[in-house]
């Protein structure tokens, strides 16, 4: 906000979550420049609703609560915050590897209600084993280097990755990854083409006790499929951070002990927050400034070529 205001742009918050009929009235109103947006819809609505709108950004990475359509067809660009919480989502990711191989959460609880069980609780280590990542970008990238001590097999698959990682096996099929990989952390965005991505076919791919991780976006997993796998014992466990609608609500996995679930929190520690806020103040006063900004952060570049 500091920086904002040394720039002389005055800044107006939003409960999240805030309804977007209330978001549009509140840009027409204040004529907006920019929207930032962390837990909120950005509809056709709240897009149209002032022609001074001049970018969207994001504060953080997926876009599927922003029409980008809408925002193309008005050439408004729609920029991320690339890269700046990456660590602390994969970082959220490592520590659901080690809380579902050990049964952390479970054993918690079984803790809180009086019991010990020492001699009967036998959890599994990381060490060795193979690891599945699906999204080559700046976390499952970050994720790479966190389990690089534990000298895992680590095979990657991303279809618009272009190059080699270091010690990473590139995929080019995500069968064969789920096929081969004791354990599996999404980290693509969730598109109309990758919704369900995960879903009863491709989990009965997945090894006999594999574990699946998804911080990314609850739609890329079929949850009812999830809970299936989980109850029949094909799949070990899961770590999950996103659901399919937030907050979930009659959620199927919520009474299976062999999952442990946080509420989409995956980027939020004090360091990213920091550096996406900045960042996402920053790229908005670049645009509305007529400054270039980074491409990278661009998700709709094609905004600047539709018919004025």
């Amino acid at each position: 906000m500091e920086t904002a205001a040394r720039l002389g742009a005055r800044v107006l918050t939003l409960k999240p979550y805030t309804p977007p009929a209330e978001i549009a009235a509140l840009a027409a109103a204040e004529r907006a420049d920019a929207i930032i947006v962390r837990a909120a819809h950005v509809t056709d609505e709240v897009i149209g609703a002032t022609p001074t709108l001049k970018v969207i950004v994001k504060h953080g990475i997926g876009v599927d609560t922003i029409d980008l359509a809408s925002a193309t067809r008005r050439r408004i660009p729609v920029l991320i915050t690339h890269g700046a919480n990456a660590q602390s989502v994969a970082e959220h990711a490592f520590g659901l590897m080690f809380a579902v191989m050990r049964r952390t959460a479970w054993l918690d609880s079984r803790m809180r209600a009086g019991h010990w069980d020492k001699a009967t609780s036998f959890g599994h280590e990381l060490f060795g084993r193979s690891l599945g990542i699906v999204g080559l970008g700046s976390i499952g990238s970050a994720l790479v280097e966190l389990v690089r001590p534990l000298r895992m097999h680590i095979r990657g698959y991303d279809p618009f990755f272009r190059g080699d990682i270091a010690g990473v096996e590139i995929v080019g099929d995500i069968d064969d990854l789920l096929r081969q990989s004791d354990i599996v952390s999404l980290h693509a965005p969730l598109t109309a083409d990758n919704r369900n991505l995960i879903d009863a076919r491709r989990l009965s791919l997945m090894k006999p006790g594999a574990v699946l991780i998804n911080t990314a976006r609850g739609g890329l997993v079929d949850h009812e499929a999830l809970a299936a796998a989980l109850s029949g014992g094909a799949l070990s466990g899961a770590g999950i951070d996103c659901f399919p609608s937030e907050p979930p609500a009659d959620n199927p996995l919520a009474n299976l002990p062999n999952v442990v679930m946080t509420p989409h929190v995956g980027a939020n520690t004090r360091e990213a927050a920091e550096r996406v806020g900045i960042r996402a103040i920053e790229q908005a006063l670049d645009v509305i400034a007529g400054r270039r900004f980074d491409p990278r952060a661009n998700v709709n570049p094609g905004y600047a070529d539709t018919a004025a």
